[in-house]
C-alpha cells in the first residue's frame, strides 16, 4: 500500500491469520472476542455512574460478525493496527449511563453489538460502527494530526457544537441520527449526529471513509464544507501511513 497499488493489505491468510476459538480469534495482532463477561469492560466503566453492562451475542451471529471485522481489519496495514488496537468485542447488545449503544471504545479496545439484520445491525451498519469507533482511539491518542482549527473553520459560522457529554445527550434526546443530509451538508456535516462534537464530526467521516454509504462521494463533491473536512482527515489518516489518500478511499466499497 505504498501509493504504488492501493492495496487492502490482505491478511496473509485466514487460516494462518486466525487463531483459537471463534469465541477468542486473533487477527492480525488483534484479539476479536464473542464472550460476554462485565470484565472485558474497563473497571471504571463497571461503577456508578457509567454502570457499563451488557449481553451475549447470539451464536448466530458470531460468523457474520467475524467476516465483517475481518473485512474491516484488512483496510488497515499492519503498521496502523500494531500499539493501537488490542481487542474487538462483540456483544448483542450495550449500556451505559443506562442508554443503549451501538459501540464505543476504550483507549485501546472496541466494544460493538450485533442484535441481528432485522434489527438494523447490517453489515453496513458495524462496518462503519468499527471504523467510527476506532477513530476514536486514533483522535484522542494523536491529536497533532488533526488540523482542527482548520476543521472548526469548515463548519458553519458562528456554531458551537451542541453536545458537551460527546454524544450521550444527542442520544438520550434521539439526535443521533447517521443518515446522511443534504441540508445538514450545507453547513459542513454529514449527518444530525454529527452535530454533537468534535469527535463524532470526525467519526462521522470516518466511517464514510473506509466504508461509505450510499451517496457519500457525491456529497463530498457537491458540498465545499464537507469537502473540507474530507481532506482534513485524509491528511489524518496519512499521518498513520501515507497509503491513506483521497484516491484509496475513494476506491473502497
Amino acid at each position: 500500500m505504498k501509493r504504488v497499488v492501493p492495496l487492502f493489505f490482505l491478511l496473509s491468510s485466514l487460516s494462518a491469520a486466525t487463531q483459537g476459538s471463534p469465541s477468542d480469534t486473533l487477527i492480525r495482532g488483534v484479539k476479536i472476542s464473542f464472550t460476554y463477561s462485565r470484565s472485558i469492560f474497563p473497571a471504571s466503566w463497571q461503577a456508578p455512574p457509567i454502570s457499563a453492562s451488557g449481553e451475549q451475542i447470539d451464536t448466530k451471529e458470531i460468523r457474520r460478525s467475524l467476516d465483517i471485522i475481518i473485512r474491516a481489519i484488512q483496510k488497515y496495514p499492519v503498521a496502523a493496527l500494531k500499539n493501537e488496537l488490542t481487542a474487538v468485542y462483540f456483544l448483542k447488545s450495550l449500556k451505559f449511563y443506562d442508554v443503549g449503544y451501538g459501540g464505543t471504545n476504550s483507549s485501546d479496545a472496541l466494544f460493538l453489538t450485533n442484535n441481528g439484520v432485522d434489527m438494523g445491525f447490517t453489515d453496513l451498519y458495524m462496518e462503519q460502527t468499527f471504523h467510527h469507533e476506532y477513530s476514536s482511539i486514533l483522535y484522542r491518542r494523536h491529536p497533532q494530526w488533526l488540523d482542527a482549527r482548520s476543521w472548526l473553520a469548515a463548519n458553519a459560522p458562528g456554531f458551537d457544537y451542541n453536545d458537551p457529554e460527546n454524544g450521550v445527550g444527542a442520544i438520550r434526546n434521539n439526535a443521533s441520527s447517521q443518515e446522511l443530509d443534504s441540508n445538514f451538508c450545507k453547513k459542513g456535516f454529514l449527518t444530525q449526529y454529527s452535530q454533537s462534537s468534535l469527535e463524532n464530526d470526525l467519526n462521522t467521516f470516518a466511517q464514510n471513509l473506509f466504508s461509505p454509504s450510499e451517496g457519500f462521494w457525491k456529497l463530498v463533491d457537491r458540498y465545499p464544507k464537507v469537502r473540507k473536512k474530507m481532506k482534513l482527515l485524509v491528511q489524518f489518516y496519512q499521518q498513520m501511513d501515507p497509503v491513506f489518500t483521497e484516491e484509496y478511499f475513494r476506491k473502497l466499497k
